[in-house]
C-alpha cells in the first residue's frame, strides 16, 4: 500500500487515533450531543492515534472496583474473590485516599469464577476527594507498616516521556491532539440507561485528530490507494464546495482509511475523553487541582451555549452564525468552522455537533453495567457526538 509512513521518530509506538462520520440507513438510535449512538454498516469518519505510557506497578494489591454510591457513606464493590479483611484501602492512582468496612458479601450466582458484591461503609482522608468516589475506583490491600514505609520512603526515580500538545501525521498530514494519560468521568448516571454507571477510568496518553476527516482528506487516500470512492460522492468525486465537509462513509471505509494512515479508530473511551476532558478541574482562583463533582455534558463545560456547534439549534437561532449561514445551507459545514470556538479542553474540534463519529466498539454494556438490551451484541457499531440535525 502506497505512502506508509511511520510515527516512531515522533516517538509514538501504537497508531494514533483518526475521525471520521457516518450516514446512510437512518437507522440509528439518536441521543444527546456526547451520548451513544447505534449505526448499522453506516458512519462518519473519525480517527485516532493511542499512544500508551508503560506506568509502574501499584504500590497496592488490587482486589475490588467500586460499582455503585449509594446514600449514607454506602459503598456497592465488586471483588474478584471473597474477601477475607474487615477493612481495605482505597486507592486513586498511587494514593490511599481513605478506606473501607465491610458490612456484608454475597457471591454473584451465574458467574464462571468466584465473584461477590459487597457492601461496605466508606471514609476519606480528606473531604476534598468525595468527588473521586465513583464507580470503577479501585480497592487495595496492604499491611500499614508496610504502607507508612512505602508512603515516606524516599521516591524512586522514573524516567518520564514528554509529548507534544500537536503532531502533524506524517502520511495524511493532518494535526492532532495529545490526550494526556490520567483520570477522566466516563458515562453518565443521569442520562440514558445504556450510558451508566459513571466511573472513573484511566487511559494512557495517545493522539487523536484535531479535526473531523474531511472529503479532500479521503480523495487523496481515494487516489492514493485506488480504491472505490464513498457512496456519498456522487459521479465518484466530491461535488464543488464539499471538499471542508466531513466525509460520510460506512465504518469498514473508516476503518480502511485509519490503516492507510497508520492510525486507528477510537474506542468509546478514548473518544469521551478527548470530548469530555480530564477528572481533575484546575482552580485559578485557589490555585488547586479539584476533582469535577460530575461528568461535563458538553467539551466546553456543563451547560448547553449556543453558537459552539453546528446543531439544529445552531441552525433554528436567527441570531445565531450570520456570517455563516450567509455560506452555507443547513448541514454539514467545513471541519474547521468551530475552531477555537467550541473546542474540548483539548483542542479538539466539533465533538459535539457538525457529524457523529466513528468509534471502533461494538454496542455493548458498559463495565459493571445491569442494564440489558436487545441490539447488544457484535450487529451494531457505536457513533459518538453531536450532529447538525440533532438537538441538545
Amino acid at each position: 500500500m502506497a505512502g506508509q509512513g511511520d510515527f516512531s521518530e515522533l516517538g509514538i509506538r501504537r497508531p494514533p487515533i483518526s475521525r471520521m462520520h457516518g450516514a446512510g440507513r437512518a437507522h440509528y438510535l439518536m441521543k444527546g450531543k456526547m451520548t451513544r449512538r447505534i449505526l448499522l454498516i453506516v458512519s462518519v469518519l473519525a480517527i485516532v492515534a493511542a499512544v500508551p505510557v508503560e506506568l509502574p506497578a501499584g504500590s497496592y494489591d488490587i482486589l475490588a472496583r467500586i460499582e455503585s454510591r449509594r446514600k449514607d457513606s454506602l459503598l456497592t464493590l465488586r471483588f474478584d474473590a471473597r474477601p477475607v479483611a474487615d477493612s481495605y484501602f482505597i486507592i486513586e492512582g498511587e494514593r490511599v485516599i481513605g478506606r473501607i468496612s465491610v458490612i456484608s458479601s454475597d457471591r454473584i450466582p451465574g458467574m464462571k469464577s468466584h465473584i461477590y458484591r459487597v457492601t461496605a461503609y466508606y471514609m476519606l482522608e480528606n473531604a476534598e476527594d468525595e468527588a473521586l468516589i465513583r464507580a470503577g475506583l479501585e480497592i487495595g490491600l496492604r499491611g500499614e507498616a508496610e504502607r507508612k514505609l512505602r508512603d515516606y520512603a524516599e521516591p524512586q526515580k522514573k524516567e518520564t516521556l514528554v509529548y507534544k500538545n500537536e503532531i502533524v501525521s506524517p502520511i495524511d498530514g493532518r494535526k492532532m491532539m495529545l490526550i494526556p494519560a490520567g483520570k477522566f468521568i466516563f458515562g453518565s448516571d443521569t442520562g440514558d440507561r445504556d450510558e451508566a454507571p459513571e466511573r472513573s477510568l484511566d487511559l494512557g496518553d495517545y493522539f487523536i485528530d484535531k479535526y473531523e476527516v474531511s472529503n479532500a482528506d479521503y480523495l487523496a487516500y481515494v487516489r492514493d490507494v485506488k480504491t472505490a470512492p464513498p457512496r456519498s460522492w456522487k459521479g465518484g468525486l466530491p461535488e464543488e464546495g464539499m471538499l471542508q465537509l466531513p466525509v460520510i462513509v460506512t465504518w469498514m471505509e473508516a476503518a480502511a482509511y485509519a490503516r492507510w494512515a497508520n492510525k486507528r479508530l477510537p474506542s468509546e473511551m478514548e473518544w469521551e475523553k478527548a470530548a469530555r476532558g480530564p477528572a481533575l478541574a484546575y482552580d485559578y482562583g485557589s490555585g488547586k487541582a479539584a476533582a469535577r463533582s460530575g461528568p461535563l455534558p458538553y467539551p466546553w463545560g456543563p451547560d448547553f451555549i449556543m453558537g459552539k456547534a453546528n446543531t439544529m439549534e445552531f441552525w433554528d437561532d436567527p441570531k445565531s452564525g450570520a456570517d455563516i449561514k450567509g455560506s452555507f445551507s443547513r448541514g454539514l459545514l467545513p471541519v474547521t468552522v468551530f475552531e477555537g470556538i467550541g473546542d474540548s479542553s483539548y483542542g479538539v474540534v466539533n465533538m459535539a455537533g457538525n457529524a457523529p463519529e466513528w468509534t471502533a466498539d461494538w454496542y455493548r454494556a458498559y463495565p459493571e453495567s445491569r442494564y440489558s438490551n436487545r441490539r447488544f451484541g457484535t450487529r451494531f457499531k457505536v457513533m459518538r457526538g453531536g450532529a447538525w440535525f440533532s438537538g441538545r
